[in-house]
Order: structure tokens, then C-alpha cells, then sequence
């Protein structure tokens, strides 16, 4: 089993309405975890994950743009060179 130590060092107050906190509340009981646990991965999979996205897409508009250039074989040793760049 795969458990992470990771220490939390900041405090967020959020308010919620009823309704909100009711649902929140519930899923946390029913996935066995707390509140807080359920925003911190929404907050993850919302914008790390869209973040980590438009990384990707720049990195292939990269290839993308450098790769008309090659012509024939690839030269995967420039290649790495130019990545390390």
C-alpha cells in the first residue's frame, strides 16, 4: 500500500451554503475521507491537470513546428540535443 507523508502548510476558509455543505458532507462519508480531502482533489484534477494539459500542447506545437524540417530518417541525437536545450 502507497501512502504519502506530504505535510499541509496552508489554510484556505471556504464557505458553502447548505445545500453544498450537505452533498460535500455526504460523498465524504461515503468515500470514507473528510471534506477538505474531496476539494483538494477537485482542485487537482481542475487545475493541475489542465495545467499539466497545456504543457503538453505546447510541447507538440514544438515538435510540431521543428518536425517539417527533418527530412528522411530522423536524427534522434540532434533531437535530444535540441530537447536539452
Amino acid at each position: 500500500m502507497l501512502m504519502c507523508m506530504c505535510m499541509l502548510n496552508r489554510r484556505v476558509h471556504v464557505l458553502f451554503d447548505n445545500q453544498l455543505w450537505t452533498m460535500l458532507a455526504g460523498l465524504a462519508e461515503a468515500k470514507k475521507t473528510s471534506v477538505a480531502k474531496l476539494v483538494r482533489d477537485a482542485v487537482k484534477t481542475t487545475y493541475v491537470k489542465d495545467a499539466q494539459l497545456e504543457e503538453r500542447r505546447k510541447i507538440i506545437e514544438e515538435i510540431e513546428r521543428i518536425r517539417p524540417h527533418l527530412k528522411g530518417k530522423l536524427d534522434y541525437k540532434a533531437m535530444i540535443n535540441y530537447g536539452r536545450k
